[in-house]
């Protein structure tokens, strides 16, 4: 089931250039997926409450051309880990 969450914009940034909350972020999504390191990204984060939600997640969104794309990390930002970069692509990449 899947629902929206109540996301608050935290920054626009450009790949290369990284994020000011998490200093290996943009490593890993450089090593990990195809996203052109002079994209921006903007970045989303909510929280949840709801039951098998998760409690922290962000969002990030780039364009391709003319589609928008997203990858979403269950996790909140400052938490964020290599595995989830590299799970939440692999499970993009299959869906």
């Amino acid at each position: 089931m899947s629902h929206d969450h109540g996301w608050k914009h935290i920054e626009q940034t450009k790949l290369k250039d990284g994020f000011s909350f998490h200093p290996k972020l943009s490593e890993w999504l450089l090593e990990f997926t195809s996203i052109a390191g002079d994209l921006s990204l903007d970045v989303f984060e909510a929280s949840c409450g709801e039951v098998n939600c998760p409690v922290e997640e962000v969002k990030l969104t780039w364009l391709d051309g003319e589609k928008e794309e997203k990858l979403r990390l269950g996790r909140g930002k400052e938490k964020l880990l290599k595995q989830d970069v590299y799970l939440a692509w692999k499970k993009k990449m299959n869906s």
